[in-house]
């Protein structure tokens, strides 16, 4: 009965997945295996009353051979949940459009660097003529902008830095430096990159950044420090290069307390 009950829900684990041949070939084994073994208890049900030659040989096959490839089935089955729930970890933490941490990542970076008593930076980045790229090029450009962008950044920072999008053109970067002029350094690296997408509109990116924990402990007072400062670099951003009936740029500091 208790096998009877396993073929009947790995088949429908099977119909479930039958769009996916990625995954089918798992239940087919399962099934293969719990249809040996029901057939290796049928014939141990039967053999106190017909007298079939090799019966018990054919029973302890059918266990065998059940059992293997069952067990197989059960192996392959781990290690595809195991890949699937590294998956949707990824798809949690990741944002889909740059490759680049996301919020929730980026938290994760966060809480990890503190634990380890790290010493970094935050920098907020904010791109300045996404909006203006969008209405004028397409949002396939724009989102190309935005991507390529990230790009320089991920390579600025190198293996001393995390970068997250954090929403729209808005970027986070969490960068294990414990000297200022590096940081500037990098801010510079990644202004003058970003400058050369689009070298005769003038567009660019706004960057602030905070001190931990000189200038905060908490994820929220690192923002508000870095974001007042990218704030004021975006000032000076439209002062040089006016970006027509762009409105007045959203604090990240605001975004962040909304979504809280």
């Amino acid at each position: 009965m208790f096998v009877s009950l396993l073929l009947i829900y790995t088949y429908k684990l099977l119909y479930a997945t039958r769009h996916k041949n990625d995954k089918s070939y798992i239940f087919i084994i399962m099934i293969c295996g719990l249809s040996v073994l029901s057939v290796a208890t049928f014939l141990d049900l039967i053999s106190g009353i017909f007298r079939i030659p090799y019966i018990y040989i054919s029973i302890k096959a059918c266990f065998t051979l059940g059992g293997i490839l069952y067990i197989i089935g059960i192996i392959l089955w781990t290690d595809f949940t195991k890949k699937m729930l590294n998956d949707l970890e990824r798809m949690a933490t990741m944002d889909s459009l740059t490759g680049s941490f996301n919020r929730n990542g980026l938290r994760k970076v966060f809480e990890t660097l503190i634990k380890d008593k790290k010493q970094f930076y935050l920098v907020v980045c904010d791109l300045d003529g996404t909006k203006l790229i969008n209405d004028t090029l397409g949002h396939i450009e724009g989102d190309r902008f935005i991507c390529n962008t990230c790009r320089i950044m991920i390579d600025s920072v190198g293996q001393y830095g995390r970068v997250s999008r954090f929403g729209g053109d808005e970027f986070v970067i969490l960068l294990e430096q414990n000297e200022v002029l590096k940081i500037e350094n990098v801010i510079l690296n990644i202004k003058e990159e970003i400058s050369r997408l689009y070298p005769q509109d003038n567009f660019g990116v706004s960057i602030g950044y905070a001190s931990f924990y000189k200038e905060g402990r908490a994820f929220e007072e690192l923002v508000k420090v870095a974001d007042s400062r990218m704030y004021e670099d975006k000032k000076n951003n439209h002062t040089r290069y006016p970006d027509p009936g762009d409105k007045e740029p959203a604090r990240l500091i605001d975004i962040l307390e909304y979504a809280e």
